[in-house]
């Protein structure tokens, strides 16, 4: 039941030093910084500490405070991951399983800071803004050209332009179009006014391009008449003819299309730069987070305060690490848990390879606070049993085993992933051994079945119960453990040891009962089960000093018969058991319904989907039940979880896994 023990650092530098101490508590990345200013003692002093500039804003040419600096630096990894993403559009990707093999390069913290102090950040970013944004105008000319070009190609017959047209001394010239839907009557009007004239230029399904020829330059009635058959004015406002304007287009836009074609190689060439650009990324994000560590500390003019809270195991490493890069410069100064700080300290859980999988069930829930235990060690192998028990099926327990394996030997997974996938696998072994245990493959029956399920559901509700109590006597015996830890000595009986006597004295009365060779158990376990219940009653009465703890032992009497129901809620071990195992030989049998054709054709198909839809169904309530039955029962008997996680300053590793060893070494 590992919860990392913690000791307590206080750091006491100069105020210039500031920047290179958190460089070096983010480098070692195991000390989480306690928040100063919730602390009324260091508040005042941060209150008298004027705001001090930190550094210069490269975009507008200004000196920043520390508050703008770490705005400043929230645009700034904007404005590198905005780069990130409009490379990455470009870029050749790998394949889905080649990403899932991957893995992200590992850099030293050291290199991380170098890199990031050298590279061109702004210059580059505003490169890649430039080329992104220089395509895409690109290629908004490219169709606004191409939509021009479509429409003038029509008049590529016309030997004339307008303007030249229009400096005609005794005759207007009028080029546009008329809907084809008029051309009947608009041909039969033109023929039939004496004072036009008309050259079709081009015909097409949805106009016709005309000139029309006015002796009368000022004619309103003759310009409404063809507004009224809707001519529409051609808008040509060139010196070039269309045929040569059309090349000119033609030419434009190959022109745009090889520079977008030049910009696309350089963006799909861009991998080293992407890299680059990730690394910076780190880099800025480093320098956020550190500034946003300064918002913790206290400080003045000329000193700064660094409290926090590290592994006892990593302080060490910590003092060691201090006295390298700052010789006497730095004091620290480290203590242990004080009784005033356990109900600040942060959790960090410590297990080993099996059990640590098994740890986001606990901080699911909540994690413990520093002065209960880690539950995580009895959470592993009762939910390991519960959830095998609910599935029972040998055949989904090998499935699901292969299924994690080969992610957990091919893949490149994160921690958290891995672990996932790790529980899922230890937690197939538990469905193959229940499995073997009833005697079932897919729903079918083995040769051989230590327990018929079917035919055996007395056994299993025996069982089923018989786990039921133990669980519940571990949960009140860790009840015993804590609070006799506090020194809550008549609560640690009233709430626990109690209740312990209670469950065991009535199962002797039962064996007693049901066993006459044992019936001397039924004898001792009712005077158990009595005098603990008397006991129950004293130790309120111990507990408030006065007659008026008969009240709360009433209570604590009520509250007790909640506690044989939780013992009846384990019954759902059996239920779901041979639910899942009945379900899957329904299945079987619609496939054996099938005439043989079928049967070995769809009939595969449908078997797969049934049971797979059958494993999912069992899986799901499986991890909802035995969820329950840890929180519900086992939790609610003992545990809090009311813990803070411990956050330590840290780097992003958003792009990057940072090398082992962050400045550690000699």
């Amino acid at each position: 039941m590992a919860i990392s023990l913690m000791n307590k650092v206080n750091l006491l530098a100069p105020e210039n030093e500031l920047d290179n101490v958190l460089k070096v508590v983010q480098e070692l990345q195991q000390i989480q910084i306690i928040n100063l200013n919730e602390i009324k003692e260091w508040q005042s002093v941060n209150k008298e500490t004027k705001e001090l500039i930190e550094d210069y804003d490269q975009t507008d040419a200004k000196p920043l405070t520390d508050n703008e600096l770490l705005q400043e630096l929230t645009k700034r990894r904007q404005r590198i991951e905005r780069a990130i993403f409009q490379i990455e559009e470009y870029v050749s990707q790998p394949s889905f399983f080649e990403k899932l093999k991957q893995v992200k390069p590992s850099v030293s913290f050291d290199e991380v800071e170098q890199s990031g102090a050298t590279f061109d950040e702004y210059h580059i970013v505003d490169r890649v803004n430039h080329l992104t944004e220089t395509y895409n105008d690109l290629a908004d000319k490219i169709e606004s050209t191409k939509e021009q070009l479509e429409d003038l190609r029509k008049w590529k017959p016309l030997t004339v332009t307008p303007n030249e047209l229009n400096k005609f001394q005794y005759v207007r010239a009028l080029v546009g179009t008329v809907p084809s839907t008029n051309e009947d009557q608009f041909i039969k009007y033109v023929r039939e006014n004496v004072d036009l004239e008309h050259e079709t230029v081009f015909i097409d399904e949805h106009d016709y391009g005309v000139i029309i020829f006015l002796k009368d330059f000022e004619s309103k009635e003759i310009i409404q008449d063809l507004k009224d058959y809707q001519f529409t004015s051609f808008e040509y406002t060139s010196n070039k003819l269309p045929a040569d304007k059309i090349i000119e287009m033609e030419a434009t836009i190959k022109q745009y299309s090889q520079e977008r074609a030049d910009i696309l190689n350089e963006l799909k060439n861009s991998h080293s730069l992407l890299a680059e650009l990730k690394l910076q990324y780190e880099y800025v994000a480093n320098l956020s987070l550190r500034e946003q560590a300064k918002l913790h500390i206290a400080r003045t003019q000329h000193l700064i305060s660094i409290q926090g809270w590290i592994e006892v195991d990593n302080t060490q490493a910590f003092l060691a690490l201090v006295k390298k890069n700052f010789e006497e410069s730095v004091i620290v100064k480290v203590s242990e848990v004080s009784e005033q700080d356990l109900d600040h300290v942060p959790t960090k859980l410590k297990n080993n390879g099996i059990v640590e999988p098994f740890e986001m069930l606990t901080t699911m829930y909540g994690l413990p606070n520093y002065r209960e235990v880690d539950p995580t060690p009895l959470v592993m192998p009762f939910f390991f049993v519960f959830f095998g028990m609910m599935i029972a099926d040998l055949g989904y327990g090998l499935l699901l085993m292969l299924l994690s394996a080969i992610p957990l030997k091919l893949l490149k997974l994160d921690k958290s992933k891995k672990n996932t996938v790790k529980l899922v696998h230890i937690l197939s072994w538990s469905i193959i051994g229940w499995g073997l245990v009833y005697g079932s493959f897919f729903g079918f029956t083995l040769p051989f079945q230590l327990i018929d399920i079917n035919n055996d559901i007395t056994v299993v509700m025996i069982i089923s119960i018989g786990i039921g109590l133990v669980h519940l006597l571990i949960a009140f015996g860790l009840n015993v453990y804590l609070k006799a830890k506090d020194k809550k000595y008549a609560l640690a009986y009233t709430e626990g040891l109690a209740w312990m006597l209670i469950i065991l004295g009535l199962l002797m009365l039962v064996i007693g009962m049901f066993f006459p060779a044992f019936s001397v158990l039924s004898t001792v376990g009712g005077w158990v089960a009595a005098l603990s219940l008397i006991g129950i009653f004293v130790g309120n009465v111990i507990e408030a000093g006065s007659i008026s703890g008969l009240g709360g032992g009433l209570l604590g009497l009520i509250n007790g018969v909640s506690y044989f129901g939780d013992v009846i809620s384990y019954s759902r071990l059996m239920a779901l058991g041979l639910s899942g195992v009945s379900i899957a030989a329904a299945f079987n049998m619609i496939v054996a319904y099938l005439p043989p054709v079928g049967r070995f054709t769809i009939g595969i198909l449908i078997f797969v989907a049934l049971h797979f839809f059958n494993l999912f169904l069992s899986m799901l309530t499986a991890a909802v039940h035995s969820l329950r039955l840890i929180f519900v029962e086992f939790f609610g008997k003992f545990y809090t979880g009311n813990g803070q996680p411990f956050k330590p300053l840290k780097t992003e590793e958003k792009y990057i896994n940072l090398s082992e060893n962050n400045g550690t070494e000699e």
